[in-house]
């Protein structure tokens, strides 16, 4: 889901990690050349500075010519791209060598022979990353399931308009709101539904990550609506506007003529989300290291009070409402036909007395790093809830399914702010759900930082009510 989510809105992380292994490329292109020349692969400290200053001068030549949001297949972006990108590198190397006077320290056999080798390299490397694109937008990993609405006109220019060659984006379904009593056939094949289904059955059924709304003066009494019954989903949802010069061009987004207008988009996708997501499991790795110790000590005081097991499983929603389970050391005793469902308050007298700790400082919450590693949650983000939960807030809170719009965390905007603990005063989970809104609305990488020093602050100073 993770390779999902960072390439849903455009391919700037993939292409981020295909420039950045075109510069591994180079380097083993120079030792190559280096062994063909020297016999050895221990480079000389001088050939050393020489690779280095082209895989830097080939990573800075790619960023600075990188427009392109999305990956694109083929042996002509090839030659257009990469190998343009390739003999500039070289050509800029070569020139610095005559500017310091350094020609002489290189062999013009070792030069030559690799230009030949990064050649063929990044011939081969290009057929395998398309390859790879390609496998993954076939298996549905980083294509954009698109549900389509609007008058039945709106669908046809659309669809007939939507660039299937150079989008990895797929129009699964739509729904024509003036086509109540007759099917339409001119969709192109694709399957057509009424306003009176079952949205969430559509969604499931297609795995539809975006929602798009076609604004037109046959569905500006629909719009409204249809914003509000989408909101209760934790899917993506657009406006359209076909009738402005809206060409489906990269990033699927416009900026000044407005003709997209996000409605509901998440922000964690591409090279941030990538970064945010690497951080995650190098975080938890460290910490469940570092933790082990802590997490074993009191499980072996949780047998010795209780007995087994030491670890808590629960059904918890995720990201896009799917749910998943929570692992948690166990604070409670165990009990027969206990309910699950029933939030842990002070004083509970089905806590443990080691739970009473393990609650207090949080070391409840450790063995979630192990969720994070299986991409179940992230260290920062909006608390799970249980399954039953979500249910019941969903039809109690309004669009509270929003707060699913990203990986959940083990602490959150929420949790720094005083919404730890019980919900079950009146207002009390309306206040977490707007300290979430709020983190996903205003995620970035900084954000997280903060919230992560902080709740060092809190587990170790604030009471839990």
């Amino acid at each position: 889901m993770l390779i999902e989510k960072i390439f849903q809105r455009d391919d700037k992380s993939f292409l981020l990690l295909y420039r950045l292994f075109l510069g591994a490329v180079l380097y083993f292109s120079s030792t190559t050349a280096y062994f063909i020349r020297n016999k050895t692969w221990e480079l000389s400290d001088i050939y050393i500075k020489g690779t280095i200053y082209i895989v830097v001068i080939f990573l800075i030549l790619s960023f600075f010519n990188s427009k392109e949001q999305r990956y694109i297949k083929g042996t002509v972006q090839w030659l257009r791209v990469e190998f343009l990108l390739l003999v500039q590198t070289f050509v800029v190397a070569i020139l610095l060598t005559v500017m310091l006077k350094i020609t002489d320290d290189y062999s013009r056999i070792w030069l030559f022979t690799n230009i030949g080798i990064s050649f063929l390299l990044f011939l081969f490397t290009k057929v395998t990353f398309d390859f790879i694109y390609t496998k993954l937008v076939s298996s549905n990993v980083i294509q954009r399931n698109i549900l389509l609405i609007g008058d039945a006109e709106g669908c046809q220019k659309i669809i007939k308009g939507f660039p299937k060659k150079i989008s990895n984006s797929i129009i699964k379904c739509l729904i024509a709101i003036d086509q109540v009593d007759k099917k339409d056939l001119h969709f192109y094949g694709i399957p057509s539904f009424g306003l009176n289904e079952n949205f969430g059955q559509i969604l499931n059924h297609h795995a539809i990550g975006q929602v798009w709304i076609i604004s037109s003066s046959k569905t500006q009494l629909y719009i409204e609506s249809l914003i509000d019954r989408f909101l209760n989903f934790s899917v993506d949802c657009r406006l359209v506007q076909p009738e402005s010069k809206f060409r489906f061009v990269e990033g699927l987004d416009s900026d000044a003529g407005f003709d997209f207008y996000n409605i509901s988009f998440s922000p964690f996708y591409g090279t941030s989300f990538l970064i945010k997501s690497l951080f995650d499991k190098l975080f938890s790795t460290i910490a469940l290291i570092l933790m082990s110790p802590i997490i074993i000590i009191f499980a072996i005081l949780i047998v010795i009070e209780d007995g087994f097991p030491i670890f808590f499983s629960q059904k918890r929603t995720g990201w896009d409402g799917k749910s998943f389970n929570i692992l948690k050391l166990r604070s409670i005793k165990n009990m027969k036909n206990s309910n699950e469902a029933l939030q842990v308050k002070a004083g509970d007298s089905r806590l443990l007395k080691v739970g009473k700790i393990i609650r207090r400082l949080s070391i409840d919450e450790l063995p979630q790093f192990f969720n994070v590693l299986k991409g179940d949650m992230a260290i920062v983000g909006p608390r799970p809830h249980m399954t039953d939960h979500t249910k019941y807030y969903s039809n109690d809170i309004k669009n509270f399914m929003q707060r699913h719009k990203c990986l959940p965390g083990i602490t959150g905007w929420a949790q720094v702010n005083g919404s730890r603990g019980p919900t079950d005063e009146e207002g009390a989970m309306n206040k977490r759900f707007q300290h979430d809104l709020y983190y996903i609305k205003n995620w970035n990488l900084m954000l997280d930082v903060y919230i992560l020093i902080k709740t060092m602050f809190v587990v170790l100073f604030q009471k839990v009510d």
